[in-house]
């Protein structure tokens, strides 16, 4: 059995505010729009290459195909999100209060037929194709700079 953690011999801890810490009141964020329609955003954290969002997906939204080249999270605090494969027709679906995972090279098609909120932290780069067939490569870099243009990175402390 693993032993609980306790205040009782903490030797040399204490607590204190560390340098860095960000408390955010996410409500003072304003939404930025996403690289599709019916898909907002607030940049939470952006660290290069990662990035933390809160998502909003518009109720019947479905996302081009694309491939994710580093892992990506995805929590869901309302709604639901999820893909069918094309192979076997099984569709997997994630509710509130769910959780996925995406390894590197996840290719997929996904849909919410509720609409979601959510926490997602993208890992790199998201590769897809522009309505002319054109590659596009999308990462935390790109969210950044798309939120930075819609006033909307102050809370990071990044800009002096």
């Amino acid at each position: 059995m693993s032993e609980m953690m306790s205040d009782t011999n903490a030797g040399t801890l204490r607590a204190k505010k560390e340098t860095g810490n960000r408390f955010t009141d996410t409500n003072k964020i304003p939404w930025t729009a996403f690289f599709l329609n019916g898909v907002d955003y607030k940049l939470l954290d952006f660290a290069g290459d990662r990035c933390t969002l809160l998502v909003k997906v518009e109720k019947g939204t479905k996302l081009a195909i694309h491939q994710h080249l580093k892992p990506v999270e995805l929590y869901l605090i309302s709604g639901s999100f999820g893909y069918t494969d094309p192979e076997t027709g099984h569709t997997d679906m994630i509710y509130a209060g769910g959780y996925l995972y995406e390894p590197p090279g996840t290719v997929h098609e996904p849909t919410s037929p509720d609409g979601f909120m959510g926490v997602a932290v993208i890992h790199g780069h998201v590769l897809g194709f522009s309505a002319d067939g054109q590659e596009v490569r999308i990462g935390p870099e790109d969210y950044y700079r798309r939120a930075k243009e819609n006033n909307a990175v102050a809370h990071l402390g990044l800009e002096p």
